[in-house]
């Protein structure tokens, strides 16, 4: 039991002991049974256990703790289904110090009970998404066999995935991960479902040279995907170099760049910016946001343009949701993967296929479009027609 409880919840008291600049505490109470339930969940075969009586005598401040073992189910998929982990491969998990705790513990409990070796990492909060992490980090991404990262923002679009993804890492990203998202919704997926739509959306992208996307908001874009290849995002990353993570559901591209063209009105939500509120209008001319006005929201976005490189204004993804158990919940990385759902985002597309390099990567999410690739339409009023 000694390795469970290094990874369980602990309280520090009075006369803890100091032993080679680590802190020795006593584990809280109820924290071995909380464990050992754990260890019966994610060792069993069909992933269903009720909890024992011997957890009924709890405190109320214990009974919180409990979360870990609702986790349990979706740190179990991570490590089985995504990774498909193997005993004595090497992980790495990142987190930073604005993600609860229970989710890397929970995480690294699976790893453990898997067999792998486990390393967890936790980092300052970077400052967005596509922001680089420490150096320290980025270099441990190389030399171990999978990568899973609870962070608050995607590290996705940056240096030190692509580089890690050419080593051969495989990753899991479970960026902007909450409790509550991994316990329900879009996590709780049938993945090999979510594969079957984003593979069938995929092939279409493929096949087609112009992708046009309307909105009953008045968003009217258009852009090549002539001799693109699109990515299928469906919570699988199980051979080297793969990317892939929870929840998951779309197929996305990089459209070719300079080439959109349009108007984007009032979407749903945008990285960076939140849910959108107000008026929200982007101009888009030879594949770069050229103009942004509105209300609140518009004006942090020309903040964000402003405070960045010259890339970070460009058209970078366009992508559709397939996943059918996704929620609207206020988190994009949830919401972007409903089924029917287009983002579009804009900054660096390197990791994509694409050309541009920025230091942001913001998706900006819409309800409700009509997609037609070419001359057909996959996409009508939210709904797959295909």
């Amino acid at each position: 039991m000694k390795d469970v409880v290094g990874v369980a919840r602990t309280t520090c008291r009075p006369g803890r002991e100091a032993t080679r600049g680590f802190v020795r505490c006593t584990p809280r109470p109820g924290t071995i049974k909380r464990a050992m339930y754990c260890l019966l969940l994610l060792r069993s075969p069909d992933n269903k256990l009720s909890v024992p009586s011997l957890m009924e005598d709890e405190t109320d401040e214990e009974e919180d703790d409990m979360i870990d073992v609702e986790m349990a189910r979706t740190a179990r998929r991570a490590v089985e289904q995504v990774l498909a982990l193997r005993p004595g491969e090497k992980v790495l998990i990142i987190t930073d110090t604005g993600r609860p705790v229970t989710i890397a513990r929970a995480l690294a409990s699976a790893v453990h009970a898997a067999g792998a070796e486990v390393v967890v990492a936790t980092m300052i909060t970077r400052e967005t998404h596509g922001v680089e992490p420490p150096d320290v980090i980025a270099e441990a991404m190389k030399v171990v066999d999978a990568v899973i990262m609870p962070t608050s923002y995607a590290l996705t679009h940056t240096d030190a995935v692509r580089n890690a993804l050419k080593c051969g890492t495989r990753f899991c990203n479970f960026r902007e991960i909450n409790e509550d998202m991994m316990v329900c919704g879009a996590v709780a997926a049938d993945y090999h479902q979510v594969r079957e739509i984003a593979t069938a959306l995929a092939h279409r992208m493929n096949e087609a040279n112009i992708a046009r996307i309307t909105t009953p908001a008045g968003t009217d874009i258009s852009m090549s995907l002539a001799g693109r290849t699109s990515l299928v995002l469906a919570g699988f990353a199980q051979q080297p170099g793969q990317y892939g993570g929870l929840p998951s559901g779309e197929a996305a591209i990089a459209p070719v760049e300079r080439t959109a063209k349009g108007i984007m009105v009032d979407p749903f939500s945008m990285d960076g910016i939140g849910v959108i509120r107000g008026p929200f209008h982007l101009q888009v001319e030879n594949g770069k946001v050229q103009k942004v006005s509105g209300g609140l929201e518009a004006v942090k976005l020309r903040g964000v343009f402003d405070r960045n490189d010259e890339n970070a204004a460009n058209i970078a993804e366009f992508a559709i949701g397939a996943n059918p158990a996704a929620r609207i919940t206020g988190v994009i990385n949830e919401d972007k993967r409903r089924i029917g759902t287009v983002h579009i985002a804009v900054g660096d597309n390197m990791t994509l296929g694409g050309r541009v390099r920025s230091n942001i990567h913001y998706d900006i999410l819409f309800f409700d479009p009509t997609v037609q690739l070419d001359d057909e339409t996959v996409v009508e009023s939210g709904k797959l027609v295909i």
